[in-house]
C-alpha cells in the first residue's frame, strides 16, 4: 500500500468517527455529554484536515509537517491523574442514548487504532512517524470513550478495573 492509499483509507476512518461524534452532539440531552462529543468531533476534523493536507503534500513531493498534527485530548496518564476530579464531574444520569453512542464510538475508535497499528507496520520513515502519532491520538480517544462508557453503564468499572471489591 502506498502512502497515498494509506492516507486515503485513514480519511474514511476519520470521517466516519467524526460524523458519529457530530451526530451524537445533536441527540445527546446532557450538556457535558455534548461537550465531550463536540471536542472529539473537532479533534477528528483536525485529523481529516491533516490527512487532506498530507495528501496534497505527497502530490507535490513536499515534506509533511508532523507538528501540524496535534490533539487537545489528554494522555491516559493525565486522565488517571485527574480521575477523582472526572468522577465528580460526570453526571450520575446522562440523558439521551449516550450508552449506544459511546459503544459505537468505542468500536470505531478501536477499529481506527487497529488500522493505524497495521499501517505503521507497513511503512517507515516520515510516514511511519505520522501514523504512530495518529495511533497515539486514537488510543487517547479509546481511553476517553471507555471512561465515559464505563461510567454511563454504571458497571462498577473504571478504566476497565472494578471500582469496588465486593468480596472484601
Amino acid at each position: 500500500m502506498t502512502s497515498q492509499e494509506i492516507f486515503t483509507s485513514a480519511l474514511v476512518y476519520e470521517r466516519k468517527i467524526r460524523d458519529l461524534y457530530r451526530q451524537a452532539v445533536t441527540v445527546i440531552d446532557d450538556r457535558r455529554g455534548r461537550q465531550i462529543f463536540d471536542a472529539l468531533a473537532r479533534d477528528e476534523q483536525s485529523h481529516v484536515d491533516f490527512l487532506e493536507y498530507s495528501l496534497e503534500q505527497l502530490k507535490k513531493n513536499d515534506n509533511i509537517d508532523i507538528e501540524k498534527l496535534q490533539t487537545p485530548i489528554p494522555t491516559r496518564k493525565q486522565i488517571e491523574a485527574d480521575v477523582d476530579k472526572l468522577r465528580t464531574a460526570i453526571p450520575e444520569k446522562m440523558l439521551g442514548d449516550v450508552k449506544r453512542v459511546l459503544a459505537s464510538a468505542l468500536k470505531l475508535e478501536k477499529e481506527t487504532s487497529a488500522f493505524y497499528r497495521d499501517a505503521c507496520a507497513k511503512t517507515e520513515g516520515e510516514i511511519e512517524s505520522i501514523l504512530k502519532k495518529f495511533l497515539d491520538i486514537e488510543e487517547r480517544h479509546v481511553d476517553v470513550v471507555q471512561i465515559e462508557l464505563d461510567h454511563a453503564s454504571n458497571s462498577g468499572l473504571w478504566f476497565n478495573f472494578m471500582e469496588v471489591d465486593l468480596e472484601a
